[in-house]
């Protein structure tokens, strides 16, 4: 899904539109863009000289609240925040004393709809799917991202931006609804009266009444941030529909108690300000919609946990989520249409209502390096973590929270937090196979080779090919099975890397992992005593694809798995079985929590009564050790691991002596959490909350390999010249719209440096999608691949460099006096070529003939010949009448889609 967390309490999605902003943001930006050009690099904060080396201590303490934060930066006495800051007039100063500032679209902001019975009979509005679905009409998102978050936020109705490489292919469902919503608040009246009144609900005095009592709802609302406004917004304007609003303001840990850790059927809440960090991106990312609008993963409320009032979706929902998990359809366009029906009925369904994209700046001190950037997600990644470089060995971080009370660390049901997450656990996870952190690029790898083996229609699993049987609770032969692909994947660095407590990873580890995966999510019978019903939900795409796999060597595998997609990349991502854990600690989180003291999850944790499993706790760590003592003592074997012996993937010497290194690394350090990247965890000061990492000597993945494989580059639309002017008198298939000249890096864009989209936008909200056809470096022409009826349109044009999925824009007017004979329009069709958007909310007069765009690293220029505007995501400039093209630019919302000018992420 993206690899979204939880800036609130979340579950980790599996792998997860720019929009407007106003006048007043585009001076904002403007002026901090012009402190990047006015202002030396080296400002108040000289740079140290000498030559910067690889960091090999990190200490990351918590300082809650920014300001001593930014005090602390500002001292010295920290090098990084990493949590990030929204005030864009904050992230100017910090810029003005040399800081260098990060800002990716990296945040999502929604309001969490709790749509389940109440267990005590009471009446529950948001039961009504169109109550719910009326929300969407009371929120005017530009005046958010405007207002609240003073620029630093742009309008979002789907879960995806402009710098998603799905983004264009969605680009109809969101163009369909913000066409939509802006039928407003009169129109949101009309749908909650008449939904109100059809359940017995009573209109008295302007407030509702259900059986005598008002109807109250109950409103969690975050207090740290600008979700306090947006809260006290959305609260207004419901008391302002007739309903009694009470609000209760939370913190973090308050809001999780209530909306993640409890039973929705409880009732204790009606409405929450989600609140969601990206901390990656992917192609063919359908499982942030599988995740955010259907049931099969555990992210509706109630979470999968059994014993809780779970919502279930629609069954169109749930069942188009499922064809896309298990990859039933046969073409490109009809994957595409299941996954925009996804997008569209989990908008339609509203449990949850999509506010604005946030941009979030993430400060650093100057001579801090190596940070790898992503435009969608925060640079703290594990390959920022193995690159990082300073003039000394040490530096000091800060975060929010380091731990944060009810998030575990454990890597089986917990780093589910964005703290955790920045702060511990992509320094000490090694990822295997995933999506390029820069493109989204799915089946990347810095330690894996792969090859797809596509069933004719099956492949047919061979006798020597095993999985766990939780029935039977042993390792079986999966032979006589068949499966949809069979990926051969090459894990080079089994047998050379080691986990944190000295044992070397091998085979053993990734069946591991298959074992507790399967054994836990499945439930052999109601004595089970080895199965978490959240676990189930959270590892549905495996529990649901995997077949069987089969060890050809010390490295290579060939997992089987019924999982399907047009692209191998993705297929290798799902069927991908590395894991950054020992066996030695699966076995001791297993014994703890089968022993009844802990569960993985927080909210089987929850439901249970008891503590989630936490890594760091001294209290768990000492159960956990005295019972792997007690195994070395009796020489005792689970069945599991009896199954790895006779398999010939592990010897019991090898065992007993991966259990004493786990025992030796507790000794030591006082914690278990132990596992396979670049840095380890030292210590926790759990009374101050302070971690202390540590280089690991001798990593076999040089920072030199990820510098170069993941660098930063950057598009620029340096002109847009129309042919005639932009007046098109016969608008055939065929017929030159206009010539675009482009750059990468400062240099002329070669045919594969950049992808080139264009499209054309009716006054009526319609989008064709055009050609854009190379000519020579640096010049692509635009050209109709359709009929185009008369009349106006603005020219809408997206250069995303490859390496780097961050678009340069530009935005002209265009004209067509005459379409061809039989000229029809489709609206919103599977095919994306024409979709219904909004009309601008203000009209621009044509383009003069010449558009120029500037863009930097962080941001763009918009020139006329009386005034600049310099906005943080993309310039425009436009030589010739006034204005007009910024104004263009700025009125041509698509809200979600990025027909936007600004991109903001918070």
């Amino acid at each position: 899904m993206g690899l979204a967390t939880y800036t609130d309490p979340l579950y980790t999605p599996l792998s997860k539109g720019a929009c407007l902003a106003g006048d007043s943001v585009q001076r904002l930006m403007a002026a901090l863009v012009l402190l990047l050009i006015t202002i030396p690099t080296l400002g108040i904060l000289v740079h140290a000289q000498g030559q910067e080396q690889l960091v090999e201590k990190i200490v990351v303490m918590r300082i809650t609240e920014d300001d001593p934060a930014i005090q602390s930066l500002l001292s010295g006495d920290t090098q990084a925040r990493l949590f990030r800051i929204r005030d864009p007039n904050l992230a100017k100063k910090m810029m003005a004393q040399g800081f260098k500032v990060v800002a990716p679209l990296s945040g999502l902001v929604d309001i969490l709809v709790n749509p389940v019975q109440c267990r005590d009979g009471s009446f529950n509005p948001f039961t009504i799917p169109e109550v719910r679905y009326a929300l969407n009409f009371i929120i005017n998102r530009k005046e958010i991202a405007n207002e609240i978050y003073k620029g630093a936020a742009v309008p979002a109705i789907i879960p995806y931006s402009e710098v998603d490489p799905d983004y264009i292919k969605l680009l109809p469902v969101a163009a369909k609804y913000e066409v939509e919503f802006a039928k407003g608040f009169e129109y949101a009246k009309k749908l909650i009266t008449e939904a109100m009144e059809k359940a017995g609900a009573k209109l008295v005095d302007g407030k509702w009444y259900y059986n005598g009592k008002p109807v109250t709802i109950k409103f969690v609302i975050r207090i740290e941030d600008e979700r306090k406004q947006v809260g006290e917004y959305v609260a207004k304007k419901l008391e302002e529909l007739g309903f009694t609003v009470e609000k209760i303001y939370k913190d973090f840990r308050g809001a999780f108690d209530v909306v993640y850790g409890d039973d929705p059927g409880k009732c204790q809440w009606h409405l929450y300000t989600e609140g969601w960090g990206f901390t990656g991106m992917t192609a063919y990312d359908h499982d942030t919609a599988v995740a955010f609008f259907s049931s099969l993963y555990g992210f509706q409320p109630g979470w999968g946990e059994a014993s809780y009032v779970n919502y279930y979706p629609p069954k169109e929902i749930n069942d188009t989520a499922e064809k896309l998990v298990k990859g039933e359809y046969k073409t490109p366009e009809e994957y595409w249409a299941l996954y925009r029906k996804l997008v569209d009925l989990g908008i339609r369904d509203s449990v949850r209502v999509f506010v604005v994209w946030t941009r979030d700046f993430y400060i650093i001190n100057p001579n801090v390096k190596g940070i790898i950037e992503s435009p969608k997600a925060s640079p703290w990644n594990t390959w920022t973590y193995l690159n990082l470089h300073y003039t000394g060995p040490e530096v000091k971080f800060s975060n929010r929270y380091v731990y944060s009370q009810g998030w575990p660390w454990n890597p089986v049901g917990g780093f589910q937090d964005l703290y955790s997450v920045t702060s511990v656990a992509t320094a000490i996870y090694l990822p295997g196979i995933t999506s390029k952190p820069t493109t989204g690029e799915p089946g990347w790898s810095l330690i894996a080779s792969f090859k797809v083996e596509r069933g004719n229609p099956v492949v047919k699993v061979p006798e020597d090919a095993i999985t766990w049987d939780p029935e039977k609770h042993a390792w079986v032969s999966a032979g006589g099975k068949v499966a949809k692909n069979a990926v051969v994947i090459n894990y080079k660095l089994l047998g050379k890397l080691k986990f944190h407590d000295g044992s070397t990873e091998t085979i053993a580890d990734l069946l591991a992992m298959i074992y507790l995966i399967k054994e836990w999510s499945s439930q052999a019978g109601e004595g089970d005593t080895r199965y978490e019903s959240a676990l189930a939900s959270q590892y549905a795409p495996f529990l649901t694809n995997f077949v069987a796999v089969k060890v050809i060597n010390e490295t290579a595998v060939i997992v089987y798995t019924n999982f399907t997609h047009m692209d191998d990349g993705i297929v290798a991502q799902q069927a991908d079985i590395w894991t950054g854990t020992p066996l030695e600690l699966y076995l001791a989180m297993e014994k703890l929590v089968e022993a009844g003291e802990a569960a993985f999850t927080m909210s089987g944790a929850k439901a249970a009564n008891k503590p989630a499993v936490h890594l760091v706790s001294k209290d768990q760590c000492e159960k956990m050790a005295a019972m792997l003592r007690e195994i070395i003592e009796k020489k005792e074997m689970p069945d599991w691991v009896k199954g790895l012996i006779d398999l010939g993937y592990l010897t019991a010497d090898e065992f007993y002596k991966r259990l004493e290194n786990l025992l030796n690394f507790y000794e030591k350090y006082g914690h278990m959490l132990v596992g396979n990247g670049p840095f380890m965890l030292e210590s926790y000061d759990a009374a101050n909350d302070v971690a202390t990492l540590v280089r690991v000597p001798d990593y076999p993945i040089s920072p030199e390999q990820v510098a170069k494989e993941l660098g930063k580059h950057v598009a620029r639309v340096e002109a847009v010249q129309l042919i005639n002017e932009g007046i098109i008198e016969v608008a055939e298939p065929g017929t030159p719209v206009a010539k675009i000249k482009v750059s990468v890096d400062g240099k002329p864009a070669a045919a594969k440096a950049v992808k080139v989209y264009a499209m054309a936008v009716s006054e009526k909200g319609d989008v064709v999608m055009l050609d854009a056809k190379y000519v020579k470096p640096g010049i692509f022409e635009i050209v109709l691949k359709k009929p185009l009826p008369e009349g106006d349109y603005k020219l809408v044009i997206y250069v995303y460099p490859a390496g780097y999925s961050q678009p340069a824009k530009a935005i002209a007017s265009i004209t067509v006096l005459m379409a061809p004979e039989e000229t029809t329009t489709t609206t919103t069709t599977p095919a994306t070529e024409t979709v219904t958007t909004t009309k601008p909310a203000e009209t621009a007069a044509p383009a003069t003939t010449t558009v120029t765009v500037t863009k930097t690293t962080t941001e763009t220029v918009v020139k006329t010949s009386v005034s600049t505007v310099t906005t943080t995501v993309t310039e425009t400039v436009q030589t010739g009448n006034t204005g007009m093209m910024a104004a263009a630019a700025v009125a041509a919302l698509i809200v979600g889609l990025a027909i936007g000018y600004l991109v903001k992420r918070s």
